[in-house]
């Protein structure tokens, strides 16, 4: 797990520095004059929101990565017994593994096993109780892969706020003092201000939408996968109540055909069998 957070981090550090890498180059030339004094110096009133932004997005990168995994959804080895229940009619004994192993799909058939009440297999009931139970838990964990989107989309929103705002001081020194001297120095500054909030928020957004796109990819594949199974399992109880699980073929009784007789002619009555004669 460690070594996958780490090689998660590394990559995430490759990509900041693929898709900004004169930003990188700003904050290495800001590190020989103090890069703390610098930083508050550009980013001035945005240095704490965009602190907020940078973690928010990483913890929710690094947490996606672990949680977003089909293994964290379905196991296959925690599936077969509850089918093997199900295949026998053991819906109690079924329950109970669904009980005894905590995971978003248990808990998917445990809302469809539910709607079974005195041995009566109503299909319309036991799907309407899978889809409602599919609708609550599979909307915890996407709420947490919609946040990548949501601080995607703040993060370019605050930069276009500090370069807005950077614009403005830049205009009224010019407005107040004209070009040269120090009041170029004071707008250049400005200027350099609104540009460090703008890179500084899509750093911020690209990663964040990029994880979001991706994770939303990978729960979709996660989300077919559960239905799949809440399928098998209808499937698997309608099958047993049929006897289709016995183990033996059921046997099936036809009325020869006389070849003799062509079809649609009913076929004539056999022959009574002759009178024994009488007792004398």
């Amino acid at each position: 797990m460690k070594l996958r957070l780490n090689r998660s981090i590394r990559i995430l550090g490759i990509i900041f520095a693929s898709l900004s890498p004169s930003f990188f180059a700003n904050l290495a030339h800001a590190q020989q004059k103090g890069f703390g004094s610098a930083l508050v110096d550009n980013l001035g009133p945005f240095l704490v929101p965009f602190i907020i932004l940078i973690l928010a997005g990483f913890t929710l990168i690094i947490y996606n990565g672990i949680a977003i995994r089909k293994k964290a959804f379905v196991k296959e080895d925690v599936i077969q017994p509850i089918m093997q229940e199900l295949q026998n009619l053991n819906v109690d004994g079924a329950l109970a593994l669904c009980e005894q192993y905590k995971l978003p799909v248990t808990s998917v058939l445990k809302g469809g096993l539910a709607r079974i009440k005195d041995d009566e297999l109503d299909i319309e009931s036991i799907e309407k109780g899978l889809e409602e139970s599919s609708s609550l838990e599979l909307a915890k964990p996407f709420t947490w892969i919609n946040l990548l989107n949501t601080v995607g989309s703040i993060a370019p929103m605050v930069g276009l706020l500090g370069t807005v705002t950077g614009m403005i001081g830049a205009f009224q020194v010019l407005q107040a003092s004209g070009m040269g001297g120090e009041s170029s120095q004071k707008m250049a500054g400005n200027i350099g201000s609104a540009l460090w909030t703008t890179a500084a928020g899509l750093v911020v957004a690209i990663p964040t939408l990029i994880s979001y796109f991706i994770y939303k990819t990978k729960f979709g594949t996660i989300v077919a996968e559960v239905n799949r199974v809440a399928g098998e399992m209808v499937f698997t109880l309608v099958r047993a109540a049929r006897g289709g699980f016995g183990g033996g073929e059921e046997e099936q009784y036809y009325e020869e055909e006389d070849p003799n007789v062509a079809p649609g002619i009913p076929a004539p009555a056999p022959e009574a069998p002759p009178m024994p004669p009488p007792a004398q």
